[in-house]
């Protein structure tokens, strides 16, 4: 990943979750995202919907196979899972027979897309349904980095029972969709946090490169 990085062996564990066995003693790593959790945590729900639609559509009597792709609305985010849900399963019910994408003005309530089939038989006979949500990316701010270094800090005498220096690495990926945020280098070189790690570092990976490692500056 970087040089900052000693040599040896990443082994999994808990509490930090991994150790190095350096030359200088044992290192433990700590690792956590950065991100908007509840953007995310509310995609994972979202994430269930096609599969459960899939199912509730699959006990209709007569029903024919097909492909569903779809995109949730941001307005998706104000509904139960259950009216998602039921209704995605009642709009393919009506419109199986569309080869195609479905025009907008049709859709239900907190979809933004939906496109329906005929199913790829080598790749799934009884069909794939599948879906994303729509998503916002926002820059970082150095309080929402002072947020996940606070949480860990906060475990760090425990961390040191089994490893005698400890670092924290905060990964940003960019490319993970809902709750996504972007952390600005330049903002990296002015600000400055605290915390009693040995290290702090920020991994920022983007679509299609190998990241990069920043050391965080302490107060």
């Amino acid at each position: 990943m970087s040089s900052i990085f000693p040599a040896g062996e990443l082994i999994p564990y808990e509490g930090p979750d991994f150790l190095v066995h350096c030359d200088t003693g044992v290192l433990g790593l700590e690792v956590t995202a950065l991100c908007r959790q509840d953007p995310r945590t509310e995609a994972g729900k979202l994430a269930k919907i096609p599969e459960r639609a899939k199912a509730r559509y699959q006990r209709m009597n007569g029903f024919t196979p097909v492909d569903v792709s779809l995109a949730f609305s941001q307005q998706a985010a104000n509904l139960k899972i259950e009216q998602l849900t039921r209704s995605l399963t009642k709009f393919v019910c009506a419109h199986r027979e569309i080869d195609g994408v479905c025009p907008r003005g049709d859709l239900p309530e907190g979809f933004l897309h939906i496109g329906i089939h005929c199913p790829i038989k080598e790749i799934d006979p009884t069909g794939r349904w599948y879906g994303v949500r729509s998503f916002d990316t926002t820059t970082a701010t150095k309080l929402q980095v002072e947020s996940r270094i606070a949480e860990k800090n906060g475990r760090l005498a425990r961390y040191r029972f089994s490893a005698s220096r400890v670092w924290l690495l905060i990964v940003n990926d960019q490319f993970l969709g809902p709750g996504e945020v972007c952390v600005d280098p330049c903002d990296l070189a002015e600000w400055r946090f605290v915390f009693d790690f040995e290290k702090v570092l920020l991994f920022i990976r983007q679509p299609g490169d190998r990241g990069a490692v920043f050391e965080l500056q302490h107060i």
